[in-house]
């Protein structure tokens, strides 16, 4: 008779998180930005989490309550010391930020040698194109913006390239960002951004048969790509849609509004941001269509958003939307403002949106903020486990 061993428990990951983004102390708790609380919170949910990041004393302007099993370390204590070598002691991971320049990636240097002298594996994230971003941004200014524009491209990707050499693996967020580090990175996770949970998602809607009613969201920037959006819903006739809105902040909100009046829209609308996800679902539930803008190489979250609430998204045709094996009827090539005026002539159809509707929805069940995490947690315990 042979006797089974009890089972072994399952330890979660334990992973220190660098972060820039800042908390602040609240009856009791933390708090944080409610979209990075939202993402850090479902991390936590897989793994033990020590977040090291800026601690302020003030309000967090729409903040959230972070997850009270989650250790906040002030980032005065990167510069090494008893605090630091605690932390790195105790990590089976460390996960380092990518999106910023070199004065960002120098203060992770007494990081670096404390991991490698303990033997713990440091990874680093890039979520987005932000030194292409920058360019973008800034190629229509005076020259001392576009200047700048180049100084900030310049520091961010040489910060990258010293950072991914240093590190057992790169992961990015989109087949888009792959490129920035392929080259150097020993091994490479490309992540699906979603923020979205199973409950969160609704069935297709039923054709309905009424004009069209379409959204934009997302940071007021060049680089966004939004005045496209408003150039096509002109061109594809506003009088046969419903409505426009676009809805969020930023450097361009004055101009999208005067791009807006000129083109005669009176069926426009500029909103500021609603919280995340119920105020924002609310509003998504109202809409048919999502347009997605922009320019650079980035895959937004904002896919799985509209997905999950029976909208179409209509998206650039490029690496990081093709990859998540979208239907073609839903992409036009980027920058083409004909192309997408027709996409929103199209979808005027309620069958077709129907159809498109139900051929895209297993895609927000397959990439919830849930899968974008354990993919990423296998994909880290697996370079470990091979000596990366």
């Amino acid at each position: 008779m042979t006797t089974r061993s009890p089972a072994m428990p399952i330890t979660k990951p334990r992973i220190l998180l660098c972060s820039p983004i800042p908390v602040t102390q609240h009856e009791g708790g933390w708090r944080t930005l409610d979209l990075w609380a939202r993402d850090i919170n479902a991390q936590s949910e897989q793994a033990d989490i020590v977040l090291l990041c800026p601690i302020v004393t003030g309000p967090i302007e729409d903040g959230a309550p972070l997850a009270s099993a989650i250790e906040v370390v002030d980032e005065g204590h990167l510069s090494g010391g008893p605090t630091l070598d605690r932390i790195v002691e105790w990590s089976t991971a460390i996960q380092l930020p990518g999106n910023g320049g070199w004065r960002m990636a120098r203060r992770f240097r007494p990081l670096l040698r404390t991991a490698a002298a303990k033997g713990k594996a440091v990874f680093l994230g890039i979520t987005s194109n932000r030194a292409r971003t920058a360019i973008l941004n800034s190629r229509n200014g005076s020259w001392p913006r576009r200047v700048q524009g180049l100084l900030h491209y310049a520091d961010v990707r040489l910060s990258q390239t010293w950072l991914a050499r240093r590190c057992a693996g790169v992961f990015v967020v989109g087949e888009g960002v792959r490129a920035l580090v392929e080259p150097v990175a020993r091994s490479i996770h490309v992540g699906v951004a979603s923020w979205i949970q199973v409950e969160d998602i609704v069935p297709p809607r039923p054709p309905v048969d009424r004009p069209l009613r379409v959204c934009m969201a997302g940071r007021l920037e060049p680089m966004k790509g939004f005045h496209l959006g408003i150039e096509a819903f002109a061109l594809a006739g506003a009088e046969r849609f419903d409505r426009l809105t676009i809805i969020g902040k930023g450097a361009e909100q004055d101009r999208l509004g005067a791009q807006a009046r000129a083109a005669g829209l009176a069926n426009f609308q500029l909103l500021p941001p609603v919280g995340y996800p119920d105020a924002f679902f609310r509003f998504l539930d109202e809409y048919d269509v999502v347009l997605m803008t922009n320019l650079n190489d980035e895959q937004p979250r904002l896919i799985f958003d509209a997905i999950s609430r029976g909208c179409i998204p209509v998206c650039p045709d490029t690496v990081p939307y093709r990859a998540l094996g979208l239907d073609q009827r839903l992409l036009y090539p980027q920058g083409d403002v004909a192309a997408l005026a027709d996409r929103l002539r199209t979808l005027s159809d309620p069958n077709l949106r129907r159809d498109l509707s139900l051929a895209i929805a297993d895609l927000a069940r397959r990439f919830t903020l849930p899968a974008m995490h354990k993919a990423r947690l296998d994909w880290m315990a697996s370079v470990k486990q091979g000596g990366g």
